[in-house]
């Protein structure tokens, strides 16, 4: 894809940079805070209150170190700033409390966090429920969910990390590990070995390459600890986070267990604009030839002989740009604290058809703290569409190669609206005294545009969270979602849930 080649060539530098950011290096090693947790949107308000500066958000999981980083920066910026976020800052000091005072400490934790979650639907399928849920469906009827994380940091160096659950609903019981990994934290450097799960780009309720509404990938992974700047004259750059992964997909595709090849290059090049670049390429498997060294390199570089070859690397891609900006409020006139905007722009490409992208898609968004300076209370607006291009038919999430396209283990591993697809997705939170949070929010989905068999999906929910402690999260919620799809009966229903979560610290 030209509109990314050249921007490759910085990727493979910063990629070959992470050994030398020993200047942001720390002691110590941690595991990853779970791509689904409160953390980041904390990160997020402190961000919008002008409280973190050299925050990349829009790549996740990172570890726990680069969390505790955040949390001293913002702690600093907050003394002398207008904006008061102290009280964010203290629950993210109490939750971090053994990264921030021993980051280099051997530890064994058995239970670092015991949740319960417990969902009943009076609809056959809670859809919007399973939306960005780790690839766990749940099931109409009731629904519980008991898990457990166990962590533990070796020789300043090594960190392990478990997320076993238990899981009854109407199928039946059972067990699954939904995380499970080791990390190697060398000279800057992390290494990720196991399960995970990834989420990239600035969007909240999606974006359209990677989030976690599939189930984690089993996969290898490098990246930075911490963002760090390039030397020389790249240094004008900006703060710069490379990724690189692999992983094997579905085993019941044509071509069983083929390799998803992953890089994301995010950079800042001032304190308020973060840019990312992404590329996945996905190719072999079992009945295609072995690639060859050579064949790897052009995957790399993205060859086009690496697209458009008809040879033993000719696959499908992905690639996006997307990128956030933060204006801090400090105008009577302006009526809010602050906003973050931000945007991305996809492109699928199928072989044989064109160079050029022959699909793309959009997302938009804006985060509003305190609109219409109504105090403790924000406000997000998020747009997704992948229904632009009619010429060849619904390409997102599609590959002429592979029968199950970009799925994994059944679902879609971006925007969980799928191809030739919309969704307006909106929610006000109201923020009491840090402890008790009120949400209320509405989703508008549909898809088949172009298909004849147009779908809507309509969603409208309310949740409250109490933090009894620093330790302690309680969240019960309310929704009701209609489902309509052509010439079928409408489902429609209602969703209760709660749950219960707390942190051994």
């Amino acid at each position: 894809m030209p509109v990314l080649r050249k921007s490759l060539y910085v990727y493979v530098t910063s990629l070959l940079s992470i050994f030398l950011a020993a200047s942001f290096a720390s002691a110590g090693s941690s595991v990853n805070v779970p791509v689904e947790s409160g953390v980041y949107d904390d990160l997020e308000r402190l961000e919008v209150k002008g409280l973190l500066d050299t925050a990349l958000l829009s790549t996740r999981p990172f570890g726990g170190l680069e969390a505790a980083r955040l949390i001293r920066e913002a702690e600093e910026k907050e003394a002398s700033s207008t904006k008061d976020g102290q009280p964010i800052i203290s629950r993210l000091e109490s939750q971090f409390k053994d990264v921030l005072e021993n980051p280099g400490a051997n530890y064994v934790q058995p239970i670092d966090t015991f949740y319960m979650r417990s969902v009943y639907s009076s609809d056959g399928n809670p859809y919007f429920l399973n939306v960005n849920n780790n690839g766990d469906r749940l099931t109409g009827g009731g629904n519980l969910r008991i898990g457990l994380a166990s962590s533990a940091g070796v020789f300043d160096t090594f960190s392990f990390y478990l997320n076993p659950e238990y899981r009854l609903d109407e199928s039946g019981d059972r067990g699954a590990l939904v995380l499970g990994y080791m990390t190697v934290d060398l000279f800057g450097a992390t290494l990720e070995l196991g399960r995970d799960s990834m989420w990239w780009g600035p969007g909240y309720h999606g974006d359209l390459l990677l989030t976690n509404n599939a189930q984690p990938f089993d996969m290898i992974k490098l990246t930075s600890q911490h963002p760090f700047l390039l030397p020389w004259i790249f240094k004008y750059i900006g703060l710069i986070k490379p990724t690189i992964f692999l992983t094997h997909i579905d085993k019941d595709m044509n071509y069983p267990r083929a390799n998803i090849l992953g890089m994301r290059l995010d950079f800042k090049p001032t304190d308020h604009l973060e840019i990312g670049l992404s590329r996945l390429f996905l190719n072999g498997g079992h009945g295609r030839q072995a690639l060859t060294l050579s064949d790897w390199a052009q995957l790399f570089i993205a060859s086009n002989s690496a697209e458009h070859s008809g040879g033993p690397i000719d696959g499908s891609q992905m690639a996006s740009v997307d990128a956030s900006y933060v204006y801090v409020n400090t105008r009577r006139w302006i009526p809010l604290s602050g906003i973050k905007v931000y945007t991305e722009w996809g492109f699928i490409d199928s072989p044989g058809l064109a160079i050029i992208p022959t699909g793309r898609g959009d997302l938009e968004g804006a985060f509003i703290d305190e609109p219409f300076y109504l105090e403790n209370i924000d406000l997000r607006i998020e747009w997704a569409n992948t229904a632009h291009n009619a010429r060849y038919g619904p390409l997102w999430y599609s590959s002429s190669f592979y029968s199950t396209g970009w799925r994994y283990l059944g679902n879609i591993i971006g925007h969980h609206m799928g191809p030739d697809a919309k969704d307006l997705y909106g929610r006000v939170q109201y923020h009491y005294m840090e402890k008790i949070t009120v949400g209320v929010e509405s989703d508008w989905e549909r898809n088949g545009f172009h298909t004849g068999t147009p779908g809507e999906k309509i969603w409208a929910g309310t949740d409250v969270s109490y933090n009894p402690t620093d330790n302690m999260t309680l969240m019960v919620g309310a929704g009701f979602q209609d489902i309509k799809v052509f010439n079928t009966v409408p489902n429609s229903g209602a969703v209760l849930q709660a749950q219960a979560m707390y942190y051994f610290r």
